[in-house]
């Protein structure tokens, strides 16, 4: 790689006083029940346009899941396509993720402060059928995330991953495998941003000019923690 994609933040105290500010006042909102209620617009199946400050909880799972006992995917839908317009709303998701899944759809995310879960890319590629989402997260502050800020798992190819700030990514023992959900031994967490390793299958995503940041000295140091091929 000619360059990091990633630059450290030197201090995190005054975002960390922003971020507790933000979400503490308003009342909270499902983002459930606001994806559920969102139309279509600009070319998406859901448009969410969250409110400035405002505080959403938990989190979305977009298209089908994999179950591994049935050797078959659950429900199994085609997915949506969504965009997450957050305006500089609180995503607190509770440690629930924000996830699309083994679909060909795409999942826009700006501008918004998330908080207490990841944001995930999550498909397969197979002879007959594309389950590889695309997308992007653009604009968002990540704040003390579980395992990862953002995960990129199966997919790769047409998502941006651009201009985010990542604090403290939170170590929550071993990732999971993709269709056993079992833990993976070569799966750590509490990185900022972890990328699958197979590029020469699913492709690249463009990843440019993100900050991260670890209030851990020895966290800080290893880039591991920042950025890492799983």
């Amino acid at each position: 790689m000619p360059s990091l994609p990633f630059r450290l933040l030197p201090s995190a105290a005054a975002l960390a006083a922003v971020l507790l500010f933000a979400g503490g006042a308003l009342a909270q909102i499902p983002l459930q029940a606001v994806f559920e209620a969102a139309p279509a617009q600009e070319g998406y199946d859901r448009y969410l346009t969250l409110e400035t400050g405002q505080r959403y909880t938990g989190g979305l799972l977009l298209g089908p899941i994999w179950d591994d006992d049935r050797q078959e995917f659950l429900p199994d839908g085609a997915g949506l396509d969504v965009c997450i317009e957050g305006n500089g709303a609180v995503l607190d998701l509770q440690g629930q993720p924000l996830c699309i899944s083994f679909c060909d759809q795409r999942l826009d995310i700006r501008d918004c402060i998330i908080t207490g879960g990841e944001v995930r890319f999550r498909g397969d590629l197979s002879p007959t059928e594309d389950r590889a989402p695309q997308g992007s997260v653009r604009h968002c502050t990540f704040w003390r995330p579980e395992g990862y800020a953002i995960r990129v798992q199966g997919a790769g190819a047409g998502i941006l991953i651009e201009r985010n700030i990542v604090v403290d990514a939170v170590d929550v023992g071993l990732g999971f495998m993709i269709w056993s959900g079992a833990a993976g031994p070569n799966l750590p967490t509490g990185l900022a941003m972890g990328l699958s390793i197979q590029g020469a299958t699913f492709g690249e995503p463009t990843v440019r000019e993100n900050w991260t940041w670890f209030s851990d000295p020895q966290l800080n140091a290893d880039p591991l923690h920042h950025f890492g091929f799983l």
